[in-house]
């Protein structure tokens, strides 16, 4: 706006001063003041009118850039429809159209590219292994075989099963990441609490866990079903995969959901924790991506997960 100004204050102050000269030396006194009077308040008019014409052109720059704004956050990438912009009868800002209108074409044809390479990825790795596993489970049933056979095509099947949980986890947080999921609703995570407990115990039953659960109220969240049981199914997986003592702990309050085990310290700190791959645990049925997706669902999701250790109970806390 200073700018803008400049243009027109500088001429306007010269022509004053211009103005007042020649009147002092061409016209008798007596109209020196009148003419001086007139010239004064054309120069008036001018410059109100430069600042008003200012004004408009700037009001509508601005409403323009709200408009491609506005456009810009009502964009869908999986959305077919092509992105338009209103036509402005300032060539500036059409070049700005047209380069934002290349870069979401743009966008969008990588981002079909890379999901539709994710789809063919994961369907051709599915395939394979599925085959792997039914002859390596074929062979195991063979009478003929040895020890160190069995041996062998028991490695073979535990990480052709490996591979194929980590191909199953990683297209999950390819979903997430693309927000596939849009089955948003009001959810109580108490009742998935209950629901996933009912699904694991037969596993903490088997490893002579209790869990000491405890309720101080309801925590309800607006977010995807599906993946609030992912999240709280990874939760409890975590805590019964990395425990060393009889129980893990839960609990919930209106605003936070906490689970807590007791196990070795970690070497990693939390932000490490939370990186794909990033394995603090000899467990070998640890793929590094659990944590990672219970962040990525709490991103989409508006939640916040924290992590520390207390005692050396490792508790992660949802809010």
């Amino acid at each position: 706006m200073t700018s803008l100004k400049q243009l027109y204050i500088v001429p306007v102050l010269a022509a004053v001063l211009v103005g007042f000269f020649l009147i002092w030396l061409i016209m008798p006194v007596h109209y020196i003041y009148q003419t001086a009077l007139i010239l004064l308040v054309s120069l008036l008019i001018l410059g109100v009118g430069f600042r008003w014409i200012t004004y408009q052109r700037v009001t509508r720059i601005r409403d323009q850039i709200k408009d491609i704004i506005g456009t810009l956050e009502e964009f869908d990438i999986d959305e077919p429809r092509k992105v338009t912009f209103e036509k402005s009868p300032y060539p500036i800002i059409n070049e700005l159209n047209e380069y934002l209108i290349e870069i979401i074409d743009r966008v969008r044809q990588n981002y079909q590219a890379n999901k539709q390479f994710t789809q063919n990825a994961s369907h051709e790795l599915q395939t394979p292994l599925a085959v792997i596993k039914g002859y390596v489970e074929l062979l195991l049933q063979s009478p003929n075989m040895h020890e160190k056979e069995f041996e062998a095509l028991g490695a073979i099947l535990q990480n052709t099963n490996r591979l194929s949980k980590l191909n199953a986890a990683l297209i999950l947080l390819s979903k997430i990441e693309h927000q596939r999921f849009t089955d948003f609703e009001k959810v109580n995570l108490n009742e998935v609490t209950d629901e996933i407990l009912d699904n694991f115990k037969d596993l903490l039953f088997a490893q002579e866990i209790e869990v000491q659960r405890k309720e101080e109220g309801i925590f309800e969240v607006e977010m995807s079903a599906a993946l609030a049981e992912i999240l709280i199914t990874n939760l409890i997986q975590n805590a019964i995969r990395h425990n060393e003592s009889d129980f893990i702990s839960i609990e919930i309050s209106e605003d936070r959901f906490q689970i807590a085990n007791l196990g070795k310290p970690s070497s990693l700190t939390p932000l490490q924790l939370f990186k794909r791959f990033k394995r603090d645990s000899e467990v070998e049925e640890s793929l590094g991506l659990g944590l990672s997706i219970i962040q990525r669902i709490c991103e989409v999701s508006d939640l916040e997960v924290e992590y520390q250790i207390v005692r050396n109970r490792h508790v992660f806390a949802i809010k």
